[in-house]
């Protein structure tokens, strides 16, 4: 009886044991867990970290988007500026034909003088004309004159 009652109390050890091997496999169970928590903390922690990163990239291409932006409104000006330049050599093309006209138009205003100053000549080579044929009916009437005389 002695023994059945040593091993009984043995049993009972083992039996305060095994509860004992119960409850740290249900901390180690509980521990696991965690531990599986922490895996997916860390996992969600990484997608975090790359979702930053193609944020961060994302604001990047915005500012070059913002930049290639800018550097079409310069496109766009100089575009502008080119057509604007364009237009004021046609400009000078035109006001130096425009000179060119005032050349001729002077030109042609003193060809128009000496066109006067000729006619005026005319009108005096007329008159001299003229007087040359009074001069020669003089002389004939002289001539006459002195006939009958």
């Amino acid at each position: 009886l002695l023994k059945l009652s040593l091993m009984l109390t043995e049993l009972d050890k083992l039996s305060l044991m095994l509860t004992e091997l119960l409850k740290l496999s249900l901390i180690l169970t509980e521990l696991l867990k965690l531990s599986l928590i922490d895996t997916e903390l860390l996992m969600l922690s990484l997608m975090l970290t790359e979702l930053l990163k193609l944020s961060l990239m994302l604001t990047e291409l915005l500012k070059l988007s913002l930049m290639l932006t800018e550097l079409l409104k310069l496109s766009l000006m100089l575009t502008e500026l080119l057509r604007l330049s364009l237009m004021l050599t046609e400009l000078d093309k035109l006001s130096l034909m425009l000179t060119e006209l005032l050349k001729l138009s002077l030109i042609l205003t003193e060809l128009l003088r000496l066109s006067l100053m000729l006619t005026e000549l005319l009108k005096l080579s007329l008159m001299l004309t003229d007087l040359l044929k009074l001069s020669l009916i003089l002389t004939e009437l002289l001539k006459l004159s002195l006939m009958l005389t």
